[in-house]
């Protein structure tokens, strides 16, 4: 990700609303990928330096979650990235003050609109379910419910038919470092679920039609085989002993839709990184027209130097993977299925 700067020479971040050092007014638009500065015409309307006018996000002005913009002239209530929701975590409850779930939400909807982010930038564009019936994606944020104590509904972070459900559970550190050392996971981020889940909505709805796709097999294995078996026997007898050799993760070893998921996540991973060590002076190397070896030779230089860095602070691994020869073959893949998609979208 770029760098963001206020009028003022301030630099400013991703999910400011305000810059700390003026108190600008911020804003991004999806349109320049950009955030910006605004200024208030009247209650409801602002004007950017450029002259174009928007309205803040109806997420923004009901419940101070949102920092990106609407076009003036959008019949739209809500910003791009909120389009998406399908529900949201119960804003209602307040069982502790501030609200629990206010930060949850807030949390989700930033990991959310980072890796919208990401798609956008590699050109990979999607829509809505609201607006395609057919193709788009909705995001569910839910939480497990009880009754007296007692469990009644249990969410799970998952994928189906459109719809990406996010246990609103993974918004708390505590919570998601529990799952985490339950499942013997070497990282588990709210990031990588949304980059995850969608590698399983962009297969199901788009990738699965490209001619790249019938080799699916050759790089991970049979689709086909029972996915609920599979996933029971990984999670009784746990992954193979030399996953690593094949594997970005233990869980990519449970089912070969897991490993596309979790190879195409850390494809973004490595995007994104390299992206924002660029801009930051990090790193010479733009991911941006790299060919797949170079770009992850290039984050194996970059990976080795954050890992060091971490570990001077003393704070685990920033990236605890290792990625083997038979691992960048997959990449490789998954950057082949992402180029292709693009290419298909310019033509249309």
């Amino acid at each position: 990700m770029k760098r963001f700067f206020c009028q003022c020479g301030q630099e400013v971040f991703f999910e400011n609303k305000y810059c700390s050092n003026c108190t600008q007014s911020l804003g991004f638009d999806v349109k320049s990928l950009d955030l910006i500065t605004i200024e208030p015409i009247d209650s409801s309307l602002f004007v950017d330096p450029d002259g174009r006018h928007f309205r803040l996000c109806g997420n923004e002005i009901d419940f101070d979650v949102c920092n990106w913009l609407v076009p003036h002239e959008s019949a739209q209530r809500l910003c791009f990235a909120c389009q998406f929701n399908r529900t949201i975590p119960n804003q209602k409850v307040i069982d502790v003050n501030p609200p629990i779930n206010y930060f949850r939400w807030y949390r989700l909807e930033d990991a959310k609109k980072r890796v919208m982010h990401t798609l956008l930038s590699i050109g990979v564009n999607v829509n809505n379910g609201w607006s395609d019936k057919e193709s788009g994606l909705l995001f569910d944020f839910l939480e497990s419910e009880s009754n007296g104590g007692s469990e009644t509904t249990k969410v799970n972070t998952g994928y189906a038919g459109g719809i990406i459900t996010i246990n609103s559970l993974e918004a708390d550190d505590v919570a998601r470092t529990q799952a985490r050392t339950h499942l013997k996971e070497r990282q588990r981020t709210i990031l990588g679920h949304f980059r995850h889940e969608l590698a399983h909505y962009l297969w199901d709805k788009y990738f699965n039609e490209l001619p790249m796709s019938r080799y699916f097999s050759d790089f991970f294995g049979e689709e086909k085989c029972d996915y609920r078996e599979s996933l029971d026997i990984y999670y009784e007898n746990g992954p193979p002993k030399n996953w690593p050799e094949n594997y970005i993760s233990a869980y990519a070893s449970a089912h070969p839709s897991e490993d596309w998921a979790e190879t195409f996540n850390h494809y973004l991973l490595i995007f994104e990184c390299l992206d924002t060590a660029q801009h930051i002076g990090m790193s010479n190397t733009s991911p941006q027209g790299l060919r797949s070896e170079e770009l992850i030779d290039a984050w194996r230089e970059l990976a080795v130097k954050l890992n060091q860095v971490n570990r001077s602070i003393g704070l685990s691994d920033a990236y605890p993977f290792v990625i083997t020869g038979q691992i960048e073959v997959k990449l490789n893949y998954v950057a082949s299925i992402i180029s292709e998609f693009r290419d298909a979208q310019i033509k249309k």
